[in-house]
């Protein structure tokens, strides 16, 4: 057996896959994954600096070899290293299988929201463990010194939703990101408050498909299917 197979975490990006292998092939998809195995981070000054570990990296390899590549995959990140490397291994997979990367763009959507008080991010413990209570308490307008939730849920839905929705072909765009801006789109798509299980594993998070200009969603930890039917 392989790291792939015995790696308990990699459960969410299996389920990803096996979606995205059932979607018809004519249709553009969207993932938006988490990065991928990290170092530990011990402060905000971490959370922006530490990239993966060997395994995080070999793991993001592993998950592009296994993308299906009837698509051709435009691929967005976040510049902080650790999502600038799972997109650089997975882009090295899927290339590697016969796939074809057009281009890897970053977004800062993808890094999270603006903000003008450093001290804000004191309410979000560094290593994410409260990432859900603290979408949930910032969509209730209960900080100050950040850009407000909804504000940033336009711009994100705009960079990665909507985006998807102009597409013409049956492209694949592949976002990936940190716990952070994906809770929020989840909370966002979901239309509701987080809970503690929201939070998503290394590799693993969301994927939308387009049939008649209709998305659906799939959440890969429960694997979930929900149309969504406002945009």
């Amino acid at each position: 057996m392989t790291e792939w197979d015995t790696e308990e975490w990699t459960s969410g990006a299996k389920h990803l896959l096996e979606w995205v292998s059932t979607v018809n092939s004519e249709q553009p998809v969207m993932l938006m994954v988490r990065h991928s195995h990290r170092e530990k981070l011990h402060n905000h000054h971490d959370t922006m600096n530490t990239g993966l570990t060997d395994l995080g990296k070999r793991l993001s390899r592993e998950m592009g070899y296994r993308i299906p590549t009837v698509r051709k995959a435009h691929i967005f990140l976040s510049v902080v290293p650790r999502c600038y490397e799972t997109a650089e291994a997975i882009s090295e997979g899927f290339i590697h299988q016969g796939g074809e990367v057009i281009d890897m763009d970053s977004l800062p959507t993808l890094i999270g929201p603006e903000y003008s008080d450093r001290d804000v991010w004191q309410n979000l413990n560094s290593n994410g463990e409260n990432v859900t209570e603290f979408v949930n308490m910032w969509a209730d307008d209960e900080f100050e010194g950040i850009e407000p939730f909804s504000k940033f849920g336009v711009r994100l839905m705009d960079d990665t939703v909507k985006r998807l929705l102009s597409v013409k072909d049956n492209m694949m765009h592949i976002h990936v990101t940190h716990d952070l801006a994906l809770m929020c789109t989840k909370r966002i798509l979901l239309d509701r408050p987080l809970t503690h299980d929201d939070r998503e594993p290394y590799l693993s998070g969301l994927g939308i498909s387009l049939k008649d200009e209709i998305p659906t969603l799939f959440v890969a930890s429960t694997q979930d299917r929900v149309i969504l039917t406002d945009f």
